[in-house]
């Protein structure tokens, strides 16, 4: 079982907190094209966010790691997308608080790059984990 209702278009939430196992997310996002999944385990610093992304989008070998790198390989993506961070609840758990609050920019301005094409997160957690995850979004400023 899971609370997620898939964004379209280029409304919606930029970011969608999703309290569900998961596979039953996986499952319920799977026809939702193009997306790619993440992993917030992967994603507790600054580097792994960006070697992880990478890996995900299959960015191009001279992705320079930075968050200006980041915006850009984001914001060439030719359809936009949708990208399900799995874990999220970990995501830049062992980073400075101010890297968080880059990544928001960074995904804000993304989205703003792309319209009218979509571009969306969706941030998985755990049923257990769901409260923590809600917590670190505060904290970055989602509200």
């Amino acid at each position: 079982m899971t609370d997620l209702a898939l964004p379209t278009g280029s409304d919606g939430p930029l970011i969608q907190p999703c309290r569900g196992r998961a596979n039953s997310v996986m499952e319920a996002a799977a026809d939702h094209s193009p997306l790619w999944w993440l992993r917030g385990s992967r994603m507790r610093t600054r580097r792994g966010l960006m070697d992880e992304w990478a890996a995900a989008a299959q960015f191009p070998p001279h992705f320079g790691g930075t968050w200006d790198a980041l915006r850009d390989a984001l914001s060439d993506l030719v359809e936009g997308g949708t990208f399900l961070v799995l874990e999220a609840d970990q995501l830049l758990q062992d980073a400075p608080p101010k890297d968080g609050e880059t990544l928001l920019t960074v995904l804000w301005d993304v989205r703003e790059d792309l319209a009218p094409k979509p571009f969306h997160m969706i941030f998985q957690a755990e049923p257990d984990r769901y409260e923590t995850l809600l917590e670190g979004l505060r904290a970055m400023g989602v509200g």
